[in-house]
């Protein structure tokens, strides 16, 4: 009787300890898968801000941020436009200062003025000249602010639309932007994968 107590007590233990074991196992696998996965948000995170700063450097790129201004576009490297041209209500030009007095669909090799199809004024709504690299972010990923351009359709028109794809090939003594443009499509579906994040808003003085 007594022996049978003693296995009976023997089991009782043995079986307590094989579901602490488990339980203790299950809880650290919980905690690994949770780490694992915090790791993974984390690394497409910083992923996704090295691919804006990719973005950004081709926005601020002169060939891009010539046209993206308040009411004067910039010509070469940010100079003022001569003779003085203004947006106008058709980010064209005003009276008989029109962008088509001058600009084409194409390259003019006789006056050397620049030309690509829709030559224009970015929409004020994407005016992002004296802008931070996250006020510019915070602006392309609000399409209330933007125009009501998401970042798929902004991606898109960076990626085929003519008038952009000419800032790679300008022609003349132009500067070209310098990020390969393909470089830049990847940073593009990179930086919307990750969820378009955007940097940090300085702290207001």
């Amino acid at each position: 009787m007594k022996l049978r107590q003693e296995v009976d007590l023997l089991r009782h233990i043995t079986i307590s300890l094989l579901l602490l074991l488990i339980f203790t196992g299950c809880g650290n696998r919980q905690d690994t898968t949770g780490q694992d996965s915090q790791s993974q948000t984390s690394q497409v995170d910083n992923t996704g801000h090295q691919d804006w700063e990719t973005i950004v450097e081709v926005l601020l790129h002169p060939r891009c941020l010539n046209c993206h201004q308040l009411e004067l576009p910039l010509i070469n490297q940010g100079s003022p436009h001569v003779p003085r041209v203004e947006r106008g209500p058709e980010n064209m030009g005003m009276g008989t200062m029109r962008c088509s007095n001058c600009h084409s669909d194409q390259n003019n090799p006789v006056t050397g003025a620049p030309g690509a199809p829709g030559w224009a004024m970015a929409p004020i709504t994407l005016n992002w000249s004296r802008m931070s690299s996250a006020q510019i972010c915070a602006l392309l990923t609000t399409p209330q602010d933007n125009g009501g351009r998401s970042p798929e359709q902004l991606m898109l028109f960076m990626s085929e639309n003519p008038l952009a794809l000419w800032g790679w090939n300008p022609g003349g003594k132009r500067e070209p932007v310098n990020i390969p443009h393909g470089k830049l499509v990847e940073a593009l579906k990179g930086w919307i994968a990750a969820g378009t994040p955007c940097p940090p808003q300085a702290p207001s003085s």
